[in-house]
């Protein structure tokens, strides 16, 4: 006769299947590149909660600190859920997160505008018509 697992075993065997990897040492405590990154910012823009709660998110954040376009993408990849139904950050986190983002858009490493926009912005164009 077939078993039928309890509650308890069904919710393990769900986040075992959901859990990405195996939890390293990179989970668990910042790496000596974070530290660093921490250290280097603004006191507005020093993410607390989220160096404390999720390690593994701020040692990424501080690999890509100095590849721009890359940062750009992980920073929309934690931000918007495009898998649908993540549960997303605590709302602590979140702030942060989007702190760190804009000091990281406007101090470390500002968009540059291209020579042209200068001269044609098509907002301005259509307020001359």
């Amino acid at each position: 006769m077939k078993q039928i697992p309890t509650h308890a075993a069904t919710a393990n065997d769900a986040a075992k299947k959901y859990m990405r990897r195996p939890i390293t040492g990179d989970d668990l405590g910042l790496c000596p590149e974070a530290r660093a990154v921490l250290q280097s910012l603004d006191s507005h823009a020093l993410p607390v909660h989220l160096a404390c709660r999720f390690p593994r998110v701020m040692n990424q954040i501080a690999r890509l600190w100095h590849r721009p376009a890359h940062l750009d993408i992980y920073f929309e990849d934690l931000l918007i859920d495009k898998r649908g139904g993540r549960q997303g950050f605590p709302f602590a986190v979140a702030t942060e997160l989007v702190a760190l983002k804009d000091y990281y858009e406007t101090r470390v490493y500002p968009k540059r505008e291209c020579v042209w926009q200068k001269i044609y912005n098509p907002r301005e164009l259509g307020a001359l018509r």
